[in-house]
């Protein structure tokens, strides 16, 4: 059975990785033993470690337990239930919804049609109803963001029922795609019981994932629609043919579907929503090996997944804040104003934090596999905030045994000589090895 699958457009996915990891777990982990993925992302490696042991899955992401717990919960979901879900869809709110957003859905949608690339980038750029309310805004859509406003207190559309729509509506989706998420996100939190939700989400965040109108499929931030003379670049138009024209309900049919088929896993599997650290102190005595993939620059993954994450929590966030020529404004990418920031992208925080993650683990006996990318100074690819020299010199600290491994040659390197090695690494993943004697 083939257990790759691929959930979202993840920064740094292992996804082709996948047998190089299983194969050197399992030269260092004894047959019955417990794994735990550290970080686990998007639960590429989880998913794939599953089909021969029991996964410990860590992260301190919401829509990464919700898609964790997907890939390894095994539900049973009967055809009654998902036909009375996909029925809830025509539900007397869900028109509501559709009623409420018209007026900035037919806007977009003649911008498309008629190929109005002064409309199209006024939506990129302050095309956010909460925004727009927030702090109004001077653009072709005044009166659109206006009247959508009006109507949803009109029709009584509480925050959640118009959340995505609401935020993200024309910037990182098409306006009637967000309405079509909210209406899915609603069928979820009343159709479907709380013990089964995870997979329903996990296939709407998979959906979100494919349909953003960004460039990566992240949101990072919205597409820049002008070069730096201000003109507008024809790409927002080629994009928004491209990404915004998708159905999402027969994508997210076609997800949900997906989700259902995988193969079922075995063993007893978990998920856990924490601090790595947190995580690591509450993993239970069998687990012998930990993965770790936690991120080596200053980009903070939970801004390229921010907009993932408020679907996975449906929380109605408070917006972050920039202040430019001494105005505050909310934020360009519209991030939630409480987002994760690792220690391991802070240059100043790195340190301690590899070195209480090496210090702990060795003193309770476990190894570690330890995914590295070397950096390219030729790129256009932010620096490591740690250094491969680093990294061998704190685990040496701890662990008695230390070998490093690259997907490239697949050749082992004893570390007699680290700048040998570095030089024949090139630009393969690594994978360091820390274990006890």
């Amino acid at each position: 059975m083939d257990y790759s699958f691929r959930t979202l457009n993840y920064l740094g996915s292992k996804l082709r990785l996948l047998d190089f990891i299983e194969d050197n777990v399992k030269k260092i982990t004894p047959v019955g033993a417990r794994v735990c993925d550290l970080f686990a992302g998007s639960g590429c490696v989880s998913y794939r470690l599953s089909k021969s042991y029991p996964i410990s899955a860590c992260d301190i992401q919401t829509y990464s337990k919700v898609i964790c717990h997907a890939l390894l919960g095994n539900f049973e979901i009967s055809n009654n239930t998902i036909n009375d879900f996909y029925d809830s869809f025509e539900a007397e709110s869900t028109i509501s919804l559709l009623h409420a957003f018209s007026p900035l859905i037919q806007v977009e949608e003649n911008a498309i049609n008629e190929k109005n690339l002064d409309v199209l980038t006024n939506i990129l750029e302050h095309g956010s109803v909460e925004v727009f309310n927030l702090e109004g805004a001077h653009s072709l859509l005044n009166e659109e963001l206006h009247k959508v406003s009006q109507n949803i207190n009109e029709y009584g559309l509480s925050d959640e029922d118009s959340l995505i729509s609401r935020y993200y509506g024309g910037i990182y989706f098409s306006y009637l795609q967000a309405v079509q998420i909210d209406i899915i996100l609603q069928s979820i939190h009343t159709i479907i019981q709380p013990k089964d939700r995870d997979v329903f989400l996990a296939a709407l965040i998979s959906t979100a994932s494919d349909i953003a109108d960004t460039v990566g499929k992240h949101f990072a931030q919205p597409i820049k629609a002008r070069d730096s003379k201000g003109n507008i670049k024809v790409t927002v138009y080629n994009k928004a043919v491209k990404d915004k024209t998708i159905n999402v309900f027969d994508l997210y049919k076609d997800w949900l579907a997906r989700y259902l088929k995988l193969p079922k896993v075995q063993f007893n599997h978990n998920v856990i929503q924490d601090d790595y650290m947190n995580c690591l102190l509450v993993l239970s005595p069998d687990v012998k090996t930990v993965y770790a993939d936690p991120p080596y620059t200053r980009d903070h993954y939970s801004r390229f997944y921010h907009v993932l994450e408020t679907i996975a929590l449906r929380d109605c966030p408070e917006l972050s804040t920039t202040n430019i020529h001494g105005e505050t404004h909310v934020s360009n990418g519209i991030y939630r104003k409480e987002r994760h920031q690792s220690p391991f992208c802070i240059k100043s925080k790195a340190p301690e934090a590899f070195k209480n993650m090496f210090k702990y683990l060795a003193s309770t006996h476990r190894n570690l596999l330890l995914s590295y990318s070397p950096y390219d100074e030729t790129k256009k690819t932010h620096p490591r905030v740690v250094t491969m020299e680093q990294l061998l010199t704190w685990g040496k600290e701890y662990f008695e045994n230390v070998e490093v491994i690259s997907a490239g040659s697949f050749k082992h390197n004893k570390l007699n000589s680290v700048q040998h090695f570095l030089e024949a690494s090139e630009e393969a993943e690594l994978l360091f090895v820390f274990s006890k004697k």
